[in-house]
């Protein structure tokens, strides 16, 4: 992969027991990685993850979900660990758990108790291009508002279309959110695989309510056993080359490592126009707000 390639594109990952053998096959070291966090596996598996991806050398975005967090001292124990990988990004949401296991809620109370630990960390929060199943556009809009002084990015929710990441980024700026924006596009996937996956990762509720979604559609078409991330890519750079949000793409991986270094290499040539991160204060997953 060129540098030009993995200075734009962050692939996001889940962290399996053969992710440290498998990632290097598609993505060297010092390329971007976003571990996530599932309710199942909760935050100490992703920062256990993540530190050893700072030690290989990695740039690692580890997600901190603040429904899955205990109390503020388990928080300080993880930001601690983190810190003394040299982690200095994290990206914050809600999670997908019903309930709270502790004293956050939101993601909007993480970014301000994260601040209070340390206004070092760079935070990075989540945009929906196409809404989210159990809030309203205005909901969405005003927790954005609230959240943005305090991020330095923004990563959108997974997209199957180029013209809504493109309208999204229009109604973002005219709300006055400057956030540099990584889009998030699905890795090279079959069809099959990414339903499955979506069932057992809380996505399913999503794609039965993206009715006339981009998702709904690349999900309805017949034959199509394979996803085609490539022309989505080209698609949205079309749309967004140049723009100054557009920071670069985040690769919904799904851990189907094999397939991604062609689609990394065959990104673009242009480099995309970055803001300069802000640092006041960088999907798929419905809750992860």
């Amino acid at each position: 992969m060129s540098k030009e390639a993995a200075a734009r594109v962050r692939l996001e990952v889940v962290p399996s027991a053969d992710l440290l053998s498998q990632l290097p096959l598609a993505l060297g070291a010092p390329g971007s990685v976003s571990v996530t966090c599932l309710p199942h596996h909760g935050p100490a598996r992703t920062v256990e993850a993540s530190i050893n991806l700072a030690l290989l050398g990695y740039h690692t975005v580890p997600h901190l979900a603040a429904r899955s967090i205990t109390s503020q001292a388990e928080l300080h124990s993880l930001l601690r660990q983190l810190q003394g990988a040299g982690v200095s990004e994290l990206f914050l949401v809600a999670g997908d758990r019903r309930t709270p296991a502790g004293p956050y809620s939101w993601s909007g109370q993480l970014l301000e108790a994260v601040k209070a630990y340390s206004p070092e960390f760079s935070l990075g929060i989540a945009g929906y291009p196409e809404g989210h199943p159990e809030l309203s556009q205005e909901q969405l809009m005003s927790s954005l508002r609230a959240k943005a002084p305090m991020a330095s990015s923004l990563v959108t929710q997974m997209c199957f279309s180029a013209q809504a990441i493109s309208r999204y980024l229009h109604a973002i700026r005219k709300n006055d959110v400057m956030l540099p924006v990584w889009v998030g596009v699905p890795g090279p996937v079959s069809i099959k695989k990414l339903v499955s996956m979506g069932a057992r990762l809380g996505v399913g509720r999503s794609i039965k309510l993206a009715r006339g979604t981009g998702m709904a559609r690349a999900l309805r078409r017949r034959g199509d056993f394979n996803y085609d991330s490539a022309q989505l890519i080209r698609q949205v750079h079309h749309e967004l080359a140049g723009d100054p949000l557009f920071a670069g793409f985040h690769v919904y991986t799904f851990n189907d490592l094999s397939r991604l270094p062609g689609l990394v290499d065959s990104l673009p040539t242009q480099q995309p126009s970055t803001l300069p991160q802000r640092v006041a204060a960088h999907t798929l997953f419905p809750a992860k707000i």
